[in-house]
């Protein structure tokens, strides 16, 4: 009889205790997973505005819904701008952030990797970047701009290569797509700033090409050291003010005698002066 009554009790425990841990999984909240990598320097991780760490690599598991990363740079020879990203962890999903800190944000760059869980036996990757239409290419092979889907990869290692005019080049190697998985990845490239010279001198070039060009008129020797400006088109006009041989003015029009050159002779002030003693030629 006392047998019998340890075995129930033994059977009741056991059924308490798998009960307990049951309702124990069933009440805990779902799980995701979220990874920083190494930088590129020391850096401090705050999640919603809270330091979780003072140095990379770092990882934990976090409740899923949307959380703000920012990462502080801390040892380095110079300023380098921080980072500060919005990312929404999903329930059995690991998100990977990865970043390589510049002086200025758009001089940085990196990426955000999430897997997410589709089922079955594919094996599916995703490539976002920032600017988006980035030349993708996935083991040296061409797929096309961003954004651009790679189905039915292989669960090899695979590089890589997002490219894009103006942007330094990143290549991602040790991909490695999980069967059943989709792999997204959202690239953030560095501006090439060694290009931007080039660019605004193209710029300005071509602007000075659109732009008319002044005619100028140079005031010749006269003998008296100045040169008279006049109201009108006249000799008898009244004299409004002199300018110096050798130097240049703009031009504004000619008469119809063409004996008479209009020109502004101070900012905003115009007058005429005689043919005589100008020449008229390109600025």
């Amino acid at each position: 009889m006392d047998k019998k009554w340890l075995l129930i009790t033994i059977l009741v425990l056991f059924g308490l205790t798998a009960g307990f841990f049951l309702l124990k999984n069933r009440l805990s909240p779902a799980q995701a997973k979220l990874e920083i990598a190494e930088t590129n320097v020391s850096a401090s991780v705050y999640v919603n505005g809270e330091q979780v760490a003072t140095s990379t690599p770092y990882e934990e598991f976090r409740k899923p819904g949307e959380v703000t990363v920012r990462l502080v740079p801390t040892n380095s020879d110079k300023p380098l701008a921080l980072w500060e990203t919005k990312v929404n962890l999903t329930e059995g999903v690991t998100t990977v952030i990865r970043r390589e800190f510049g002086e200025k944000d758009n001089t940085s760059a990196g990426e955000i990797l999430s897997f997410e869980k589709i089922g079955g036996k594919k094996a599916e990757l995703a490539v976002v970047s920032i600017p988006d239409s980035a030349e993708v290419k996935f083991d040296s092979e061409t797929r096309g701009f961003t954004p651009v889907p790679i189905a039915n990869s292989t669960t090899e290692e695979h590089t890589l290569t997002i490219s894009h005019p103006g942007y330094l080049t990143r290549d991602i190697g040790g991909l490695k797509p999980v069967q059943g998985y989709k792999l997204t990845i959202v690239v953030f490239l560095a501006e090439d700033e060694s290009t931007k010279p080039k660019e605004e001198e193209a710029s300005e070039s071509a602007k000075l090409q659109d732009e008319p060009t002044q005619t100028m008129v140079e005031i010749q020797d006269t003998g008296t050291g100045f040169l008279r400006v006049r109201e009108e088109a006249l000799k008898t006009s009244p004299e409004i003010a002199r300018v110096t041989p050798g130097k240049k003015y703009a031009f504004i029009e000619e008469d119809k005698t063409g004996e008479w050159y209009k020109i502004e002779y101070e900012k905003g002030k115009t007058g005429w002066i005689s043919a005589e003693y100008a020449q008229k030629s390109p600025s």
